[in-house]
């Protein structure tokens, strides 16, 4: 993996990022069309509208490589890229800059490249494989980016799981001290990502898909995150769009640890 550093994936999948955040911002301020989908979460013009944009661009630039993405059908290929054209559309419909882009891709069935852009703020965190974790702001400066451990423990999560019964019960296990709201997953794993937040765990295993998870945890990993699924199992991606697992990323292994432990027994 050392040995390829994706310069051309990543130089796409930026590229994209951003094009599908100019076209979607338009919609955020202006005519906003909004259904529900069949699995009762909302959708709207723009998550559509950003979702092939980003699929038509990586089709053309790799047509040899398969697509997972949220508002689309599946396309079949060697390497895999996962999409989700607006991580966190409850914040876009309600006029949050809590959502985010995201694109990943997965090799071998291991994720290696990310990119979170977040089109509000015009900020984008992105990674490769052994190749560091980094956030552009957007005054085109880099930072690189790294856990870091804070005296009183901060987690951060969406709104409706910090105010489940379940997350209180564990906040207090964990000695949680402060929880961070996000409406978006990647902009979650991110807080960790770049030392806000000490932890990030889901607390429903059907809540979260391969689009919302792929590109955030390679940037965090590269970060110095660790990360693994609660039940020990690896966190592989092979074409799958639901994960159906609980998972956990954390500043350190033990802490890690713990989350899994306490969340296996509950």
């Amino acid at each position: 993996m050392k040995n390829n550093n994706y310069k051309r994936e990543l130089e796409v999948a930026k590229y994209l990022a951003v094009e599908a955040g100019k076209a979607i911002l338009p919609i955020y301020y202006g005519a906003m069309e909004v259904v529900t989908k069949q699995d009762n979460t909302p959708v709207t013009n723009a998550d559509v509208l950003a979702n092939r944009i980003i699929q038509d661009g990586l089709q053309k630039a790799f047509p040899l490589d398969g697509i997972v993405s949220e508002e689309l059908e599946t396309i079949e290929g060697s390497r895999c890229w996962y999409i989700d054209p607006i991580d966190g559309t409850r914040g876009f419909i309600e006029h949050s800059d809590q959502f985010a882009v995201h694109i990943g891709l997965a090799v071998d069935q291991k994720a290696i490249l990310g990119v979170v852009y977040k089109p509000v703020a015009k900020e984008m965190y992105y990674a490769v494989k052994d190749h560091g974790a980094y956030v552009l702001s957007v005054l085109n400066t880099v930072r690189s980016l790294q856990v870091q451990e804070h005296p009183k423990l901060t987690a951060a999560m969406d709104k409706d799981n910090a105010l489940s019964e379940k997350y209180q019960k564990l906040a207090k296990e964990l000695g949680i001290s402060r929880t961070i709201i996000s409406g978006s997953e990647g902009l979650r794993v991110a807080k960790v990502a770049e030392g806000i937040a000490d932890v990030h765990f889901n607390i429903k295993p059907s809540n979260c898909s391969t689009w919302d998870i792929c590109a955030p945890f390679i940037i965090a990993e590269e970060a110095g995150a660790h990360i693994r699924y609660t039940n020990a199992e690896p966190i592989t991606y092979t074409g799958q769009r639901k994960i159906g697992n609980t998972f956990v990323v954390a500043n350190s292994k033990t802490l890690a640890d713990r989350v899994s432990e306490l969340m296996e027994r509950s």
